[in-house]
């Protein structure tokens, strides 16, 4: 689809999606556009910030509008946007988090439970199960605008999407349809200028060769 076309007015979309406690901006996007039968790289451009571009987050604004919330319950629902208030970090905060961020296999437990989270398809209380802890500390985790100084660091890209990306190459595939694909048919959200970055790679490698399609 042209990058040029005008982006539609902004109504709120029939379909109601209710943001789950953790997840990203982008995966409830995803899940609102699915919802209503809507592409959800699409519904990605239209909700993403003037000019528009391709490759941008959504708008967290633009997003309340869609869904019909406000901005301050996605602030405090989804765990990448940022609060509509700076948090108050009062004593009893400051003591969950010396618990909560106590080491695990030597990374931050707070930033793998958020990671966590973020993708998992399992209930808050699963999740709480699986960390053994209270699910009142599981939600107060998720909620952005619990303390964390130490975010988990970011994970290295999994082999399977690697592959998946090196096959749509392969297939003489752009860079932002390759992009497409994944926010259209798979769960996953790559930045646009990761998959630009991989496919450069794969043009200085003499291993992979893009068909030519007619």
């Amino acid at each position: 689809m042209s990058n040029n076309l005008p982006i539609p007015p902004l109504v709120p979309l029939p379909v109601d999606v209710r943001p789950r406690l953790g997840e990203t901006t982008v995966n409830y996007v995803q899940r609102l556009a699915r919802a209503n039968h809507l592409k959800p790289s699409e519904l990605i451009r239209i909700l993403a910030p003037p000019p528009h571009s391709v490759g941008q987050k959504p708008a967290l604004k633009r997003v309340a509008w869609a869904s019909g919330r406000s901005p301050e319950v996605l602030a405090l629902t989804l765990v990448d946007a940022s609060p509509a208030y700076l948090p108050i970090w009062t004593k009893p905060d400051l003591r969950l988090r010396r618990h909560a961020s106590l080491t695990h296999d030597g990374f931050n437990k707070t930033g793998l439970i958020n990671h966590e989270a973020s993708w998992s398809k399992q209930s808050l209380r699963q999740i709480a199960h699986r960390w053994q802890i209270p699910l009142w500390l599981l939600k107060r985790i998720l909620s952005p605008r619990f303390p964390n100084e130490r975010p988990v660091p970011r994970p290295t890209m999994p082999e399977d999407t690697h592959q998946r990306l090196k096959d749509h190459y392969a297939r003489g595939l752009t860079a932002t349809q390759s992009w497409r694909s994944f926010l259209d048919d798979h769960e996953t959200w790559l930045t646009l200028s990761a998959v630009t970055q991989l496919y450069l790679s794969f043009q200085d490698s003499t291993s992979i060769k893009p068909r030519r399609t007619n």
